[in-house]
């Protein structure tokens, strides 16, 4: 465990050197832990780097000191595609995508939230553009995907089915994974259907999607933190359906009439943005009031959320931790995420402590809270480095 002004990090981080074509499958494992030195306004950190063979748990032993390569924390200028598209995955949806970045760099693939939250040209700059070559696209419903706000044929295991389609038709073998909130969610769910498929995955506000989770964000534990933008959200609905808050509001978001599904949706997006940053974020709000925005974000949500996110069971994710312990990770929490409590990343760090788990202590959910967004860099960057440590700079 690693302590710092406003984080803490657990690290088991697995680190492969001159291995042979898959480097993301890992073969040993070091476990990096610090000693602090500082002299006048420099601090320099040593690592002890322990090697060892995984035979059920993990043993160690002792190799030999290093120095940790300095890391970019700062998020890197705004840029443009140089291509996008349109991708048909069924006889219902089409999705739109686009790529930037280098396009000879290593692929990754960012997910975005909600579900039906969409993408936006932000989520560019959590990547080195000279490294990555990035793919961004916005899930079934979402976005610039069409058509705009629709359910049918959109579950997990579509949207898991539409990332393999979008990566055969680019052309990429493998890639890295990033995903936050409802996007960790999938790039879980994608991960262990296709683990051969991923290179390294940054997993950020761990949401997996267990009632417990449903259950305080939308029927009133986080009313508890937030009671000034809960009653909004509550109200809306009458007394006699206060039981189940997600299937009332499921009952107007699909209401044949499009005033009163705008009404719900606007109501239940609000409630998120309201929640969503440790201290209130005006122009996250605002999304709130826009109609095509808040109407894919609700009903999409809302769909998923009251089919349990089409999962098999609600430890479904947790179960299959062992497909995916050996693919190189790093999780990015806010200490006081309400919308995706601590909690599920705490249990996913405790079923996966091969992973590299960062707590951000002055931070709430967003991806775009300074300490948050300067971790999710971080991570990038680590890879990014493990990776050119291994020879693997372009594909």
């Amino acid at each position: 465990m690693r302590l710092s002004a406003n984080s803490i990090e657990f690290s088991t981080f697995p680190l492969l050197i001159n291995t042979p074509s898959h480097f993301h499958r890992s073969l040993s494992t070091f476990s990096l832990s610090a000693k602090q030195i500082v002299s006048g306004k420099q601090k320099v950190l040593l690592y002890t780097q322990n090697l060892g063979q995984r035979s059920g748990l993990q043993s160690r032993a002792s190799m030999n000191l290093a120095k940790e390569l300095p890391v970019n924390m700062n998020l890197y200028p705004d840029i443009d595609p140089y291509s996008s598209g349109s991708l048909k995955v069924s006889d219902i949806h089409t999705l739109y995508w686009e790529q930037s970045g280098n396009p000879n760099g290593h692929p990754v693939v960012f997910l975005h939230g909600g579900p039906g939250g969409g993408t936006s040209p932000t989520n560019r700059k959590f990547f080195d553009p000279e490294f990555y070559r990035i793919i961004l696209f916005d899930q079934r419903g979402a976005g610039r995907s069409t058509p705009h706000a629709c359910l049918e044929e959109n579950t997990t295991w579509d949207l898991v089915d539409d990332i393999e389609k979008l990566r055969e038709h680019l052309n990429i073998p493998e890639w890295q994974v990033f995903g936050g909130s409802w996007g960790s969610t999938l790039a879980l769910a994608y991960s262990q259907s296709h683990t051969d498929k991923v290179t390294g995955m940054i997993l950020r506000g761990i949401f997996l999607l267990r009632k417990k989770e449903l259950d305080w964000f939308y029927e009133g534990g986080a009313a508890a933190i937030f009671p000034d933008a809960w009653e909004p959200f509550r109200d809306l609905i009458p007394e006699n359906e206060r039981g189940n808050f997600i299937s009332a509001y499921s009952k107007r978001l699909n209401s044949k009439d499009l005033e009163t599904q705008y009404e719900a949706a606007k109501a239940w997006t609000k409630w998120e943005m309201m929640t969503a940053h440790l201290l209130p974020n005006e122009e996250s709000i605002k999304r709130g009031d826009i109609d095509m925005f808040s109407l894919a974000f609700a009903r999409i949500e809302n769909h998923y959320f009251i089919n349990k996110g089409f999962l098999p069971s609600d430890s479904f994710l947790l179960d299959n931790i062992d497909k995916i312990r050996h693919i190189r990770t790093v999780i990015v929490q806010g200490r006081y995420d309400v919308c995706c409590p601590m909690m599920s990343a705490w249990d996913l760090h405790k079923a996966w402590p091969e992973a590299e788990f960062k707590v951000i202590q002055d931070a709430g959910h967003s991806a775009n809270e300074p300490g948050i967004a300067a971790e999710l860099v971080a991570a990038t960057e680590k890879l990014k480095n493990i990776l050119k440590a291994n020879g693997i700079s372009q594909v």
